[in-house]
């Protein structure tokens, strides 16, 4: 018996292969070119390549399908987000007009609106999903909406961080589900337990599935615990020796043994804070995303001229570079904080 054209198309886009799908459909659509199922899923398989034009024209063909109406406007709502915001709601709401009971639906109304900063009505479609979701995935989905909604207002990020906790609970492997996790974490202060989220993430999917935001701040935040930690040393160091003392009365003695502890210090930190990156994924998401970032290169070079600035002063007895580590070590982590604060919350 002869497969289904239509269930082996549906069957590559679930693997993710779209491309595959498409030879598929294109050869059902030469022979019938009005064949409903075949152009809506040709226009999503096409929305999965970016091929929008194609895409959009695909699902307008499908929408003069009276069963396929609502399913062709939630695609014309993917196809034209980015382009007009406006347009997309409107086929957002003609999907949820048109089947008010679909989970689906109403997420993807709550997200356009959400990205016009409608957030009273963003809100109320993502309680309207919750309500509507009978399968976990769709629950899933809801709540990352309206976890991405609450953390917008700074009030309402705990209650985005609750619903990314319970996002979690449900599906604690998926990707998308750890970026909500780890943003809301990151937005409500619990860096520590952020960068922990982000970094699982980062070491349990291929670096292809990785969200951005995931390793924005999975980097951003290791980078911030080095600076940290290495500017700690360098300010507390000093008041450790009798650099200050014995240097007036012209001995090195007290300045190299100052700076001894201080390499010492700022090298251990680099060691133990850097230890995440010997897990291969973990380094090469975090390098993709901080080669595209200066701050973070200079942040992690100004760590290591600081340990080369000690070192000098242990070879030298020169103390004045003693004096200056500490001013280049607070410079680096203040614009580090300030770069931070620049990372946007994902829109999921």
């Amino acid at each position: 018996m002869a497969p289904d054209p239509i269930a082996e198309a549906r069957r590559y886009l679930l693997l993710d292969e779209p491309r595959d799908a498409l030879r598929i459909l294109e050869r059902v659509l030469a022979e019938q070119p009005d064949h409903g199922p075949a152009l809506a899923l040709t226009a999503y398989a096409r929305l999965k390549t970016g091929d929008l034009e194609a895409a959009e024209r695909d699902a307008r063909l499908a929408f003069a399908h009276a069963e396929l109406r609502a399913h062709a406007a939630a695609l014309l709502a993917r196809i034209t987000f980015a382009r007009d915001l406006v347009e997309a709601t409107g086929w957002a709401s003609e999907a949820v007009r048109l089947d008010p009971g679909r989970s689906e639906f109403r997420v993807l109304l709550a997200r356009v609106l959400r990205e016009r900063r409608l957030l009273g009505p963003a809100r109320v479609e993502a309680e309207a999903a919750l309500a509507n979701a009978v399968a976990d995935d769709e629950r899933v989905e809801a709540l990352t909406a309206a976890s991405s909604i609450a953390l917008i207002e700074v009030p309402r990020r705990q209650e985005a961080l609750r619903l990314a906790e319970e996002a979690a609970r449900i599906a604690p492997t998926d990707p998308m589900v750890g970026q909500m996790l780890a943003g809301a974490q990151a937005l409500t202060g619990r860096r520590a337990e952020a960068i922990m989220t982000a970094r699982r993430v980062l070491s349990e999917h291929p670096l292809a599935r990785v969200p951005p935001y995931v390793a924005h701040v999975a980097t951003a935040l290791l980078v911030r615990r080095l600076i940290g930690l290495a500017t700690l040393a360098t300010l507390v160091t000093p008041f450790f020796t009798f650099a200050i003392f014995v240097q007036v009365l012209g001995m090195p003695l007290g300045s190299r043994l100052g700076a001894a502890l201080g390499f010492v210090s700022v090298t251990a930190i680099g060691v133990g804070v850097l230890g995440p990156l010997r897990e291969r994924a973990v380094a090469r998401a975090m390098w993709l995303f901080a080669r595209q970032r200066a701050n973070e290169v200079v942040t992690v070079l100004a760590v290591a001229v600081i340990a080369v600035g000690y070192l000098a002063t242990v070879i030298t007895g020169f103390f004045p570079l003693v004096g200056i580590l500490p001013l280049v070590a607070l410079a680096a982590w203040t614009v580090h904080e300030v770069k931070f604060t620049q990372l946007r919350p994902p829109a999921q």
